[in-house]
């Protein structure tokens, strides 16, 4: 082949950095355009989500125990159960536990740091790995076969033309990077795989001393020179990510030894804290739950494979929140876990579990709406979960699936709007379709600074409370001279009510012109640039 088309028929940029041996792909167009469209919008909003993509399956039910189905779970499982005395409990929810190799986690959850949305899923899933992961990154129905990642269609609305004219001033970084693994295909984009990745730490220490490794001397060796000539003239992205990882920061000591997740973790804390204006990270972990045999040691059921998975989670994730508090970002990066499908019910005779359908998605970070008060009305409202436990039958047997709560299109729509700050219309034309956000996140954790935007709760009083007649009265702590808006918002994040009155007074009384539907809702009221919130029962 000629050298010209070899170059041509060659994604240059798709050519890793590596960090400490960790492949990371610095993507500027996403798989497809909705990736394009959340990246951009995360950078205005200054916001910044990481996915962690457990493959293969991970089995929910050794993962989010249903403490109060035990006896279901003995019929069903008992060859791989733990003793129920292991399993780690949850403040404020008695009836759930986490598997004991996750103590960071369960240190998140009970303070107040992390959010479990049970029994996710989509109509008619797929068992297919393929198939569903291709479901998940693309933001698809099981029906629906997209060429594009649902990352990679919102990048493409957001930043037309690439990759002409970028990178510039306004997005001189990378719109989405990949650790851990070749470039995911919800990163694709119209054009294809634009990114940088690291396959090992070695080659991403060349890129950050701007070294390589001798090439042969050969006519292959001549080859391969050229080609790291075109891709040092291609990498656009190379001194942003080398500025960003080199600056000092603070490290977490939590950071274990030996777990190739937490050494990802590290690359993504050091770009974070350097400045990268990169709001997408997607990290993949490094081992497979798909666990069809030896899930757990025959001997101590609470050890072997999945055991081990787990706690590979969980010490990455807590040294990374801990990283994320040393540098105080911990309020403007929250996580995702996610895994194509879930595993069934019962188990099977080789010490393991067959592909199933619905698991659980657990969310970290300090910004997510955990209290129990905040996600009254969803279906069991108890702290940080979101979501009945998955109702188990009293035999289940091999062709027992548990049923889907929510959708994974509400999850991406939620952290489109709520996180992102897209807007619906924009989530709407990314997932090709209406679906219902979940109170996942603090009102206003998406769009406002907490240390200077949040004042104190006692400076509003709200009466009479549940409210009657759509009359509502409030009392302001001192005197108020300023226009006052108020707004009326429901558990789901949807507006009701809004309106400014001009206030001159130490209160302010008014009714609600429309219908406000029976329940819990809160009052947003916003003065002198400040917002204060108040929970509202109306019946």
């Amino acid at each position: 082949m000629e050298r010209r088309k070899f170059i041509q028929s060659t994604s240059l940029l798709s050519v890793p950095l590596l960090f400490n041996k960790l492949p990371v792909f610095a993507a500027s167009q996403l798989e497809n355009s909705s990736l394009s469209l959340l990246a951009s919008a995360a950078a205005e909003a200054g916001k910044i989500l990481v996915i962690i993509e457990m493959r293969g399956g991970n089995d929910g039910l050794n993962t989010v125990f249903p403490k109060d189905q035990w006896s279901k779970l003995v019929n069903a499982r008992s060859n791989i159960l733990l003793n129920e005395n292991d399993v780690l409990p949850l403040q404020g929810n008695d009836a759930t536990g986490l598997h004991p190799s996750m103590p960071e986690m369960q240190n998140l959850y009970n303070d107040g740091k992390m959010m479990i949305v049970q029994a996710v899923s989509y109509p008619n899933p797929s068992l297919s790995h393929f198939r569903a992961t291709d479901i998940w990154f693309t933001g698809s129905a099981s029906n629906v076969s997209l060429q594009t990642g649902w990352l990679g269609r919102s990048l493409d609305s957001i930043y037309p033309g690439f990759p002409a004219n970028y990178p510039n001033p306004d997005m001189p970084d990378p719109i989405a990077i990949q650790i851990g693994s070749s470039l995911p295909f919800s990163l694709q984009g119209p054009v294809g795989n634009v990114g940088y990745c690291a396959k090992n730490p070695a080659e991403i220490l060349n890129v950050i001393n701007a070294t390589s490794d001798p090439a042969p001397n050969s006519d292959y060796g001549k080859e391969i020179t050229f080609l790291r000539l075109m891709k040092s003239q291609s990498n656009l992205y190379r001194t942003s990510i080398q500025n960003a990882y080199n600056t000092p920061k603070p490290l977490s000591a939590e950071y274990p030894g030996d777990n190739r997740l937490a050494d990802s973790f590290k690359v993504v804390a050091k770009l974070i804290n350097g400045g990268l204006k990169t709001p997408v990270y997607i990290v993949t972990h490094p081992e497979s739950f798909d666990s069809h045999d030896g899930q757990v040691n025959s001997l101590d059921k609470k050890t072997g494979k999945h055991p081990n998975n787990l706690a590979t989670l969980s010490k990455a994730i807590g040294a990374f929140q801990e990283d994320l508090r040393l540098m105080g970002k911990e309020e403007l990066v929250t996580g995702m876990t996610f895994s194509e499908f879930g595993r069934r019910i019962a188990s099977n005779g080789s010490l393991g579990t067959d592909h199933g359908t619905t698991a659980p998605v657990m969310f970290f970070g300090a910004a997510l709406n955990t209290g129990a008060q905040n996600v009254a009305g969803t279906a069991h409202p108890v702290s940080g979960m979101i979501g009945t436990h998955p109702v188990l039958p009293e035999g289940a047997g091999g062709g027992d699936f548990m049923p889907m709560q929510f959708d994974y299109r509400q999850l991406y729509s939620t952290v489109m709007q709520d996180w992102l700050k897209m807007s619906e219309q924009q989530a709407n034309a990314v997932l090709g379709g209406t679906f219902e956000k979940l109170p996942i996140f603090k009102l206003g954790a998406g769009s406002f600074n907490k240390s200077t935007d949040f004042a104190v709760d006692d400076f509003i009083s709200v009466y009479p409370n549940p409210v009657t007649n759509n009359q509502i009265n409030i009392q302001f702590k001192k005197f108020v001279t300023s226009k006052v808006n108020v707004a009326i918002i429901s558990i789901q994040g949807n507006k009701i009510f809004e309106d400014v009155f001009v206030v001159d007074s130490t209160s302010l009384s008014f009714d609600v012109n429309k219908n406000v539907p029976l329940g819990n809702h809160i009052l947003e009221l916003t003065c002198d640039g400040n917002k204060y919130y108040k929970k509202l029962i109306f019946k």
